[in-house]
This record gives C-alpha cells, sequence and structure tokens, in this order.
C-alpha cells in the first residue's frame, strides 16, 4: 500500500498522469471537432412569403472541384399542383423549360413524362494560389417557365432551397432582400450567390503540416549552426538524415488535404522554406566534413 501511494504521489507518475489527461482531452475535442464541421453543413431556404402555391427546387452541391474549377449541383423539381399531371409532382401536364444561365445550359421537359434529376456544373472564380485560406465565389441561376404560345414562355413561381453535405469545403449561401423575392415570384428567375472556402478542420491540418516544415527548417539550420560553432565532429547518420528529410519533406507537403500545385501560399510560408534550408545545411555539412574536417594546419587527418 505505501508503494502505491509513493507512486501515485511520485512526480513522475504525475506528470504521466497529466500528459494522458491532455492527450485524451485533445482527442475528444478533435472528435466532437471533426463531427460539427461535418455536420454543420451550409444550406438555403428560400420561404414562400407571398403565400402563393409555387413549385420547389431542390439544389444539392455534390461535389467541388477546385483544380477544375467547378462545382457539381443536382437540381430536382417538384411541381406545384396546378402544373402537375393526376398531382404527380415529378410529372407535369404541360411543356415546361428549365434555363441555367450560370452553366449555359436549357432543359425541356415533356408532358406527362416525369422528371429526372438533373446535375449542372457551376465555375468558381477565386485565387487558388491562397491555399489554404483560398477562397471561391459562383452564381446560381435559374430561369423555370411554361409554353403559353409558340414562341412565348411565362415565368412559373419557384421556392428554392440549397444545401451543401459535403466536408472538405464550406459552403455559404448570401441571402437575397425580401423585396427581390417578389422578382423571383413573379419572372420564375432564382439568382443566389455561393461562397467556397476549405473547412476549418482543413484548414487546421494544413497549418499544423505547415508549422511542422517551418519547425523542421529551423531546427536543420539550428543543428548546422551548433556544429559550425563548436566544431563539433559532424556523423554519416546526421548527413543521411538531412539527406532523408530533402528527399521527405515534399511528401509531408503533400499530405495537406487538397493541395493544389506548387507555388501557393502554404509552400512560401513552409515548405520552401524548409526544402531550402534542408539543402543548404546539407550541402555546407558536407562541404565541411569532405573538405576541412580533413585538413588540419596543413597535416592530414587518418582516415
Amino acid at each position: 500500500m505505501n508503494s502505491l501511494r509513493s507512486l501515485v504521489s511520485s512526480n513522475r507518475f504525475q506528470l504521466i498522469f497529466l500528459i494522458l489527461i491532455l492527450i485524451t482531452g485533445s482527442y475528444i475535442a478533435s472528435v466532437r471537432y471533426f463531427i460539427k464541421d461535418k455536420s454543420d453543413f451550409a444550406s438555403f431556404t428560400d420561404v414562400d412569403i407571398d403565400h402563393v402555391k409555387t413549385s420547389v427546387i431542390h439544389a444539392d452541391v455534390r461535389s467541388v472541384e477546385i483544380d477544375k474549377r467547378e462545382a457539381k449541383v443536382e437540381l430536382r423539381i417538384y411541381l406545384a399542383e396546378d402544373l402537375s399531371f393526376n398531382r404527380r409532382s415529378d410529372t407535369p401536364k404541360e411543356d415546361l423549360r428549365l434555363i441555367s444561365y450560370s452553366s449555359n445550359e436549357e432543359f425541356n421537359f415533356k408532358a406527362k413524362q416525369p422528371i429526372r434529376k438533373i446535375l449542372i456544373t457551376l465555375p468558381l472564380v477565386g485565387t487558388i494560389t491562397d491555399y489554404p485560406f483560398d477562397q471561391f465565389q459562383s452564381t446560381i441561376s435559374l430561369g423555370f417557365f411554361k409554353k403559353t404560345s409558340e414562341i412565348d414562355y411565362m415565368g412559373i413561381p419557384i421556392v428554392f432551397n440549397m444545401q451543401s453535405p459535403i466536408a472538405s469545403y464550406k459552403l455559404e449561401f448570401f441571402d437575397k432582400p425580401v423585396e427581390d423575392f417578389w422578382v423571383d415570384r413573379s419572372t420564375g428567375n432564382v439568382d443566389r450567390i455561393i461562397q467556397v472556402e476549405r473547412t476549418k478542420s482543413n484548414q487546421f491540418v494544413s497549418v499544423f503540416i505547415m508549422v511542422t516544415m517551418f519547425c523542421i527548417g529551423l531546427i536543420t539550420i539550428l543543428i548546422t549552426t551548433r556544429i559550425l560553432l563548436y566544431q563539433k565532429e559532424i556523423h554519416v547518420s546526421e548527413l543521411f538524415l538531412f539527406a532523408l528529410l530533402v528527399l521527405v519533406l515534399p511528401a509531408i507537403r503533400n499530405a495537406q488535404p487538397g493541395i493544389p500545385g506548387f507555388g501557393v501560399l502554404s509552400d512560401y510560408l513552409s515548405f520552401f522554406w524548409a526544402l531550402g534550408l534542408s539543402i543548404v545545411s546539407l550541402l555546407v555539412l558536407i562541404i565541411d566534413w569532405h573538405f576541412l574536417k580533413r585538413v588540419t594546419f596543413g597535416k592530414t587527418n587518418p582516415s
């Protein structure tokens, strides 16, 4: 019993216990943060403020491809009763037309034929070189019409809902002023601005890797400076370690989530710094080890 009490009261046990508490707390916090980051997806609900029976368009952002500067959006249309055939919300009783101005596409729906899911591609505008803090914007602009004559179409009032259950990117749908909703009802057009950025969890992982690479570059130059100032003996293992860092750093850099090509902000903040210092340290130590350490006061050191 006394030995157990002495063990519990020892500084080493308390330090280990404190470290375990910190690790457990950090793990639980990271899991909760991931769950919140994943479930906190963007959504936009267009309210039917004029209380008119309208058709509903649901838009789900299925994927975001930053390299291609585009987002895939799936549209599902549910018709109002006065437009549906036999009260089926997916089957029109007359010919309808949907125009996607943002993707320059047009879809025609035949009478008495069910409307299938529609996939449109939205262009993204932004600066990818600001990774991991890059932001992009896009506009989803739709027009929904019914045919009134051979050449004329009339706008169909619609309610527009959007959401984006994507874990890698955070999407924000900007609201419109209330008075603009009335224009949407009468013309059948909707126009919404979408902003895309990396999720907080992705930014955290990227910043963590950036700090790691920065510290690696700082440590290599400190080790090299200490060896040169104090004339420490250079071991082959140290040269091997620095050479290994030069090969491993690109892999560490590419471990960042959704990392684009070389030359982005994170490279200038960490990768180029770490790689440059590692290469310079390696070359300096090789030169010092090969040329200077073998000759002292005109005499050759034994090999």
